[in-house]
């Protein structure tokens, strides 16, 4: 072998050292560089948007609804939107499912019985948002003042609104629906929204509850349909199947429109999916750590 072959050689060798060494080191770097992922945050399927809404609706089994005559606005939402044809509730009744969505677990709520004052400290939607400056409000019907406590006051019902029993959840979190902006723009990034016995139709009829949705929401609705928005129509659990299998309807700008999904979701999903959309911890609880996120009805 002459010289020059030799030479040749000891160069391609030592360049391929060269390459894997300064490959290894950048690859290195560029790892340690990286911010670790909050929970669920790098989830490839997720959108981001500016604000989600929830309007909770009580008590109704998804073929009660999904189909029913008595509906005809909540069912021409599901031509506009996404259908879940497998969202559950968690138990029976009402407040342990308000809670388990809010805070990710029951936190001993077991009943619907009234509580009067608690010393609640534990994680929850507010306080999670509010770590990365995301703001969220509790609108309820027939709620007397922002920040009551009470039980019970005309057709409300504090069962129906978890944000009374935390005490690191302020006041001002707590409002009444007459107070919701009318500019939409104005929205806390997480809203919910539960009408009084009557319109959510706890205590009244599905006719009732829809005729409330179409005059009261309709135009929050087409609001969310061109922004970054995302509307949902919710219940708390199912009335007389055995299943806890709820009617769960997705209307927004990045929802998949005359979608359905038979994807096996509940509320411990909804809560460390909205956690997720805005970059918030997703897992604060064992219940969302092992909850699915809801992926598969958003359009980038």
């Amino acid at each position: 072998m002459n010289i020059g072959s030799r030479f040749l050689i000891l160069l391609t060798v030592c360049s391929l050292i060269v390459i894997e060494t300064v490959g290894w080191k950048k690859g290195a770097v560029q790892k340690d560089n990286q911010i670790p992922p909050v929970g669920s945050l790098i989830a490839p399927q997720m959108i981001h948007p500016d604000h989600i809404i929830f309007l909770w609706l009580e008590n109704k089994d998804l073929d009660s609804i999904i189909g029913n005559k008595n509906a005809p606005f909540i069912n021409s939402l599901v031509k506009k939107g996404t259908l879940f044809t497998n969202a559950h509730a968690i138990t029976h009744p009402s407040y342990p499912n308000y809670v388990d969505f809010f805070a990710g677990d029951p936190n001993g709520v077991v009943d619907d019985a009234c509580l009067d004052s608690t010393n609640l400290s534990t994680p929850n939607l507010y306080t999670t948002l509010k770590r990365v400056h995301k703001s969220f409000a509790w609108y309820s019907e027939d709620l007397p003042e922002n920040g009551s406590k009470v039980c019970v006051a005309n057709m409300y019902a504090a069962k129906h609104n978890p944000t009374t029993i935390f005490k690191n959840v302020p006041r001002r979190a707590n409002k009444r629906f007459a107070d919701l902006p009318i500019n939409y723009n104005n929205l806390e990034n997480v809203v919910c929204i539960s009408p009084n016995l009557i319109h959510d139709m706890h205590s009244a009829s599905i006719k009732d509850g829809d005729d409330w949705i179409k005059t009261k929401m309709g135009s929050l609705i087409n609001w969310c349909s061109t922004h970054n928005s995302v509307f949902i129509v919710y219940f708390d659990e199912s009335g007389v199947n055995q299943d806890n299998r709820i009617p769960v309807i997705a209307i927004g700008k990045k929802v998949q429109a005359d979608f359905k999904t038979n994807a096996l979701y509940d509320h411990f999903s909804w809560t460390k999916t909205v956690s997720a959309m805005f970059l918030a911890p997703d897992s604060w609880t064992g219940n969302l750590s092992n909850a699915k996120l809801v992926t598969d009805c958003w359009r980038q």
